[in-house]
């Protein structure tokens, strides 16, 4: 019977045919697709005030500059709401209730609604 050598059965073929195949698994690739590396994707990792996990995929510098550039817009607002509500207060991890209608106004102006303000005041 007729075999093709696309079909050849190497299991019972000479064992030093069967070990060289072994030993150099990439005899028959081209130099050329050696060198194409699959390029990482790397993934910023920032958390916010609020507890939100935002992840950003980066492939390169430039897209690395964007996200970095996003990320400095929301730590500068995180820096901004600490020291509002740094300057009230505290009680158990909370800021006093005869406080928070102040607190409220100066958060409303940042664009935060009352319900985000007792939020972040620990109610």
């Amino acid at each position: 019977m007729y075999k093709t050598s696309e079909f050849k059965d190497f299991s019972k073929s000479a064992p030093s045919r069967l070990a060289q195949m072994i030993d150099n698994p990439f005899r028959n690739f081209s130099a050329s697709k050696m060198s194409q590396a699959v390029k990482p994707m790397t993934v910023v990792e920032y958390t916010d005030l609020l507890g939100k996990l935002h992840r950003i995929p980066v492939r390169n510098r430039t897209e690395m500059k964007k996200a970095q550039l996003f990320l400095s817009i929301l730590k500068a607002e995180t820096a901004k709401v600490k020291d509002i509500i740094a300057q009230y207060p505290m009680k158990y991890g909370q800021v006093q209730k005869r406080f928070m209608a102040e607190l409220r106004a100066e958060l409303k102006v940042l664009g935060f609604d009352s319900k985000m303000a007792n939020r972040l005041a620990g109610y």
